[in-house]
């Protein structure tokens, strides 16, 4: 196996599962895993934040590989949607990887009177053509392969006109052209990742948001894009990617995870939900080879949620969520946005305005809504319009548009 653009995976001397102390709580962001108190802004991000993003990617997600240089070819394709937007076609190839390495075809949407736009970018499971009916939008590979078949079939959850209509741009790949989302490490990236021990390899959720990552890439040096104002979003599972590619690469301006549940926003413990247990006997290839044992004691995990949100701060995070979506668990995520908060207000002095927590016709203002938030809807799971809008509202205001 080629070590590609791993390299050789870390070697850490953390304690196995079986060892760490079994601690209830939440816990604190603002106390090392040794200990420490966390005092200063300085403290978080030299001390703190590292050692957080260790934990997680060693105990929960596996290491993500290192990020490769790319070569984006751009292929300018016209007009969209009735001349609201342009349509470019971009193909991500990874220059560290070996030819037969994957690619990511990514649909990049641009007003079309705008000279630079910020962008919302995202996975998606149906193939880049299920975005919007125009016939101009290319069936890719793993779109022919792992999509549907009619154009289109999912423009009401992405809402690409309405998006168009505020001044955002939009960039979408499929999922598997990283990683396919199948118990089987045959193909994606997967053949081309780091030699090391297995337990701490990536499972899929670190391999869609590596794709993401390079997606950044492409689009903070791309034309017609604000390149402070890049925000990554998804639902369900794609939200978890969402959050953890957000969590770990600062390029990105706003997070929006989208339901994201066990494994997103929602905490392991306490969860009458999805649990650890349920998650990985589930969806094993989701996580790494140590997560699992957690399942049953997820009191033993050195990190929760909370504090994958907390590795976004100081930028702008909102958790969107159904009321009655109540596999994803919105009262437990709305607890870890509580316990994330006291890490926005060490280095931006301002994380939740009022609670935090804002429903359905709720305005979302700069007076309402602080860098951190929850928002919910009286839904189940799923993505509609209103959550758009929502989104939309919030990032006008940390985006200032």
């Amino acid at each position: 196996m080629s070590t590609g653009v791993n390299g050789p995976l870390p070697e850490t001397d953390l304690p196995r599962p079986s060892e760490l102390p079994a601690r209830p709580e939440l816990p604190d962001p603002l106390v090392t895993f040794d200990g420490d108190p966390v005092e200063t802004a300085e403290e978080w991000r030299t001390v703190r934040r590292p050692e957080l993003e260790q934990l997680f990617q060693h105990y929960v997600y596996g290491y993500l590989p290192p990020r490769s240089p790319i070569t984006a070819a751009v292929e300018n394709r016209g007009a969209v949607l009735g001349g609201r937007g342009t349509l470019y076609d971009v193909a991500i190839e990874f220059d560290d990887l070996p030819s037969d390495a994957p690619t990511i075809d990514l649909l990049h949407v641009v007003p079309a009177d705008a000279d630079a736009a910020p962008v919302f970018l995202q996975a998606n499971h149906r193939g880049n053509h299920a975005v919007a009916t125009d016939d101009v939008i290319r069936i890719t590979d793993s779109g022919d392969r792992f999509g549907v078949e009619q154009r289109g079939s999912s423009r009401d959850s992405y809402c690409l006109g309405r998006l168009l209509e505020r001044g955002y741009g939009f960039a979408t790949f499929h999922q598997a052209d990283v990683d396919p989302d199948r118990d089987d490490f045959t193909d994606g990236i997967h053949p081309y990742c780091g030699e090391g021990a297995a337990s701490t390899r990536p499972g899929t959720l670190a391999a869609w948001a590596w794709g993401l990552q390079h997606a950044v890439t492409y689009l903070e040096r791309a034309d017609r894009v604000r390149a402070d104002a890049i925000a990554v979003t998804g639902h369900s599972r794609r939200g978890k990617a969402a959050l953890l590619a957000g969590a770990l690469d600062d390029r990105i301006d706003l997070v929006a995870p989208h339901q994201s549940g066990t494994g997103g926003c929602a905490p392991s413990r306490d969860n009458s939900q999805e649990t650890v247990a349920a998650i990985n006997e589930t969806f094993p290839h989701w996580f790494n080879d140590l997560f699992p044992a957690f399942g049953g004691r997820p009191e033993r995990l050195p990190v929760d949620q909370h504090l994958l949100l907390a590795l976004v701060a100081p930028r702008p995070l909102i958790d969107t969520e159904g009321s009655r979506d109540y596999w994803a668990n919105p009262g437990r995520a709305y607890d870890a946005v509580q316990a994330a908060a006291p890490v926005y207000d060490l280095l931006d002095g301002r994380g939740l305005v009022g609670d935090g927590l804002l429903y359905g016709a709720d305005e979302i203002s700069a007076e309402t809504a602080g860098p951190l938030l929850q928002y919910r809807r009286e839904t189940g799971h799923t993505l509609t319009r209103g959550y758009w809008n929502a989104v939309l509202d919030f990032a006008d205001v940390h985006f200032r548009c």
